[in-house]
């Protein structure tokens, strides 16, 4: 098998290496925050092996980007291994020329006879033989059905592909038809990105939003399709906790960690239902003040 990447291989690791480039992390940094190691991550973002889902939607969580259309083409690009192109057909065996006539001479045999009186003339002659049979061609249905499954498989792949890419670029939720990782209580205490419920096309909305200070935004968010409900902060402070609370009291929350989390949005796990009853709170660092807000 030929050392050169597969196409769909190589773009998949395009797209990977330009979402890290995104997230402005390290190797050591992209391993810090995701269930792969460093040198796991250089053979994926090198193309020599492919992601499983489950890393392909953390980067993309990581860079704040939809992750159906790096799933669409991470299947391709797993099917292209399984299924490589077929290479150029051997060339046919050429067929045996006519036998030459014993005792002949000419451009048919490229020799001459032998001088009279010399040994080559008494030496015998080895008889001619039939050529031995060319073998067997692999017989053409059988290359053409091989053939006609891998292609089949990438066709199907790229249909799937297709349906993510074009899903994801309506402007109706409805009409995206992004399937949720998860329904309800299913939900509960998961990362929203991560089960599909907070990209765009998923029916996902803010129903409540407050600012504090020159441009720290909290939302309280909402998925229909996943019937759940999440708090997230934009540009908060380190050390900054932000809260989502339900009618029974049960609650998650997440804290911003680092400037790697103050630049960007910061979730908290979802509940199960809402937004009727939930509530958001923010509790600022260094002074502790709380501050929370419903629906």
């Amino acid at each position: 098998m030929s050392g050169e990447l597969p196409l769909e291989c190589a773009h998949l690791a395009r797209e990977l290496a330009g979402l890290r480039a995104t997230t402005g992390l390290s190797l050591a940094g992209l391993a810090a925050r995701t269930t792969a190691s460093k040198s796991s991550w250089q053979r994926y973002l090198g193309g020599t092996q492919i992601p499983p889902p489950e890393l392909v939607t953390e980067l993309c969580a990581l860079a704040g980007e939809p992750p159906a259309r790096l799933l669409a083409l991470r299947e391709l690009a797993e099917l292209s291994r399984r299924h490589p192109h077929p290479g150029p057909a051997s060339p046919a065996p050429a067929e045996p020329g006519p036998e030459p006539v014993p005792g002949t001479t000419g451009p048919g045999t490229g020799e001459e006879p032998p001088a009279a009186g010399t040994p080559e003339a008494e030496r015998p002659h080895a008889s001619l033989t039939e050529p031995a049979p060319a073998p067997a061609p692999v017989p053409f249905f059988r290359r053409r059905k091989v053939a006609l499954a891998g292609a089949g498989a990438l066709a199907t792949a790229a249909m799937v592909a297709g349906a993510l890419l074009l899903g994801g670029a309506g402007e109706k939720p409805e009409d995206s038809g992004l399937w949720p990782g998860c329904v309800g209580e299913r939900c509960r205490g998961k990362d929203s990105q991560q089960q599909g419920c907070g990209l765009k096309g998923s029916g996902m909305r803010t129903v409540a939003e407050r600012e504090f200070g020159r441009q720290t935004v909290v939302e309280l968010r909402y998925s229909p399709s996943c019937r759940a409900s999440w708090v997230r902060v934009r540009f908060g402070a380190v050390g900054d906790r932000i809260e989502i609370t339900g009618p029974d009291k049960e609650s998650q929350s997440a804290e911003v960690a680092d400037k790697f989390d103050a630049q960007n949005y910061l979730p908290t796990p979802m509940l199960a239902g809402g937004p009727e009853g939930m509530t958001a709170c923010l509790v600022q660092a260094g002074s502790g003040e709380r501050h929370c807000f419903g629906r």
